[in-house]
């Protein structure tokens, strides 16, 4: 609940005082339908577009566009709901323009689905909803209008699509209040105009050379990019789960908060972080564990490095070993899974705990990716 009021808000600094909660692009009524509707070149009479669903839409968008196109700038645009209208100010559907280097594109929602529109030219994203002219009304107050512009934010195309899937938002059921066209459209431009700073250390080589670790920080949605690239052809085998004490744990104590501080002086040996390690068919290993500030996610061929290091320093400050725990057959799955299991809303919980209770996150995915 708190998260729809705050995506109202910002819809209302985003697109004026007044909201209306209109449903329709050029279409309105009907059932949501869970599916997002691509048309790839909305600009040629003789293409058509494409059907996706939210387990198909990572997939299927990066085989038939370049994800990797970078979004130069986004303009949030309103039209009247109703050719009988006036003025736009009190009744209007809202959808974003965007702008790479090679395209145009729109996005948006409304009581159907979530559009998504390619084209060479403006005009037929801007003017144009799934090939029909966008409902205008009486006078130059009830044109189609641009509303506010930002920068891209060096966002690429993979990366909305990553935080709109994470998001959930094909399955966010339109709703004429909470999860209508004009809160869908603030949450997509407030995310190209301020990236959430919701970052992960990724390393994906943690036991080659690097020059810096610095490189190892991105948002969530570079990596559900990266970790996509890199696990296509590695499915899990097997999984274990280490215990290291926290009094050994080479990690800042301005990191954690000062209750446990004092608490791990008194007795750190009650006190232990635990994470844990996938192999896969393909000879490689993950690691996955959850730090007072951060999620940390290694991959190595060699094993050894992953239980001796964490970001590329010692877990060892006091020659404690990290010790296995449990260890069991893994389900047919991928790193992938384990990114949707904690980021799309599985264990949402997670987020809230205590930095003492870091352990929980490396439990709950082992229940989940054990073999039952």
């Amino acid at each position: 609940m708190l998260t729809s009021m705050l995506t109202r808000k910002l819809a209302v600094a985003v697109l004026g005082p007044r909201m209306s909660y209109g449903n329709s692009g050029a279409k309105g009524g009907g059932e949501f339908t869970h599916k997002l509707y691509f048309d790839p070149r909305a600009d040629q009479s003789d293409t058509g577009g494409y059907w996706i669903t939210d387990d198909q839409l990572r997939e299927k968008l990066a085989n038939l566009i370049d994800t990797e196109e970078r979004i130069q700038k986004a303009s949030v645009y309103s039209h009247p709901l109703s050719s009988l209208q006036v003025t736009n100010a009190l009744l209007f559907h809202a959808f974003i323009i965007m702008e790479t280097n090679n395209w145009w594109w729109s996005i948006e929602k409304n009581s159907e689905c979530i559009t998504i529109q390619r084209s060479k030219k403006l005009e037929s994203v801007r003017d144009m909803y799934q090939r029909k002219k966008r409902t205008t009304g009486f006078g130059p107050l009830t044109k189609i209008r641009k509303n506010e512009t930002t920068e891209g934010g060096n966002t690429t195309i993979k990366e909305l699509i990553n935080y709109i899937w994470r998001k959930d938002c094909l399955n966010d059921v339109y709703h004429l209040l909470e999860a209508n066209c004009q809160t869908f459209a603030a949450m997509v431009f407030d995310r190209i105009k301020s990236p959430y700073n919701d970052q992960v250390y990724f390393d994906e080589a943690a036991d080659q050379p690097r020059y810096s670790a610095n490189s190892c920080y991105m948002n969530v949605d570079q990596v559900f990019s990266e970790v996509q690239r890199l696990s296509a052809s590695e499915t899990f085998t097997r999984l274990e789960i280490y215990k290291v004490s926290i009094k050994s744990w080479n990690i800042p104590d301005f990191f954690v908060p000062n209750f446990l501080v004092l608490f791990r002086q008194i007795s750190g040996f009650f006190l232990h972080h635990y994470f844990v390690i996938f192999e896969t068919d393909e000879g490689t290993y993950w690691s996955f564990e959850r730090l007072p500030t951060r999620f940390t996610i290694q991959r190595a061929r060699n094993k050894d490095i992953l239980l001796k290091e964490c970001q590329r320093k010692s877990r060892d400050t006091f020659l404690v070993k990290a010790n296995l725990e449990k260890s069991n057959v893994a389900v047919w799955q991928d790193m992938n899974a384990v990114l949707e299991f904690i980021w799309k809303g599985k264990i949402r919980d997670i987020f809230y705990l205590p930095a003492a209770f870091c352990g929980q996150t490396a439990l709950r995915i082992y229940d989940q990716f054990k073999r039952k």
